[in-house]
């Protein structure tokens, strides 16, 4: 795996949800697209690099940065895939990025605020982590965590209801959740926020931490469900593939 130069150029995929989203950053300079295709990422996310590349080449790319998840079962192995493909042909390292810390990311919110991040799961439950907005970043206080929406809790584990005033809940799941918590009051609400793969792109470019960088064979999607597993093919007998079958609509 190359090491980083001082200013390197990094290519930001995130296939978690119904958007497709690829971002290329370099310093200042962000050249991002996000696409609604449910369900057809694999057809258009390679067209969308050369697309967001432009006459550039993919040896001018010193990282990738990959969503992760949790999200869309068979999204999050698109980018995983490609990130993975990219990283080891190039031999350049991958970035890990929780795709609900990105779509934390993807919203100006004050200081102070507790943001529930939520992704809906298709399957009558959320994906959801809680995260602090800081004049630092944004910081995770509760990991990732798959439920129905009515047991959704606050970041210490508290009923929702009682989590502090003026939270912000954020995603295509925060209707869900809303609805299922019918006592919750004070709250904003950003339905359409999705992640967008520029900003951990370029908060990591903000204070570079190479410890955060893995080698592409390294780089595994994040389900949050224990009972998945991610397995290349060859190493899939028959229930490793009824498994992901029955998984694709997760």
């Amino acid at each position: 795996m190359k090491d980083l130069p001082e200013n390197p150029t990094i290519l930001a995929l995130d296939t978690s949800t119904n958007l497709c989203s690829v971002a290329v950053v370099s310093g200042d300079n962000v050249i991002e697209m996000q696409r609604d295709l449910p369900r057809a990422h694999n057809q258009h996310i390679l067209a969308m690099v050369d697309e967001a590349l432009g006459d550039r080449s993919l040896n001018s790319v010193d990282l990738i940065a990959c969503g992760v998840g949790p999200g869309s079962f068979t999204g999050i192995r698109v980018a995983v895939g490609v990130a993975q493909g990219l990283g080891w042909s190039l031999d350049i390292p991958v970035l890990p990025v929780c795709s609900l810390a990105s779509q934390a990311q993807s919203v100006s919110i004050s200081v102070g605020t507790l943001i529930l991040s939520v992704i809906d799961a298709q399957i009558g439950q959320v994906y959801w982590a809680w995260f602090e907005a800081t004049k630092a970043g944004l910081i995770q206080l509760r990991a990732p965590s798959v439920s129905a929406p009515a047991e959704v809790v606050g970041p210490d584990g508290e009923p929702l209801e009682q989590a502090a005033p003026g939270i912000a809940i954020l995603g295509d799941g925060s209707d869900l959740v809303s609805n299922a918590h019918s006592a919750l009051t004070a709250t904003e609400r950003v339905k359409d926020a999705r992640p967008r793969p520029s900003q951990p792109a370029l908060v990591f470019l903000d204070q570079i931490d190479q410890s955060l960088l893995l080698d592409a064979h390294q780089l595994e999607p994040r389900y949050v469900q224990k009972e998945i597993s991610w397995k290349k093919l060859s190493e899939q007998g028959k229930a490793g593939k009824s498994t992901a079958k029955q998984g694709q609509g997760v």
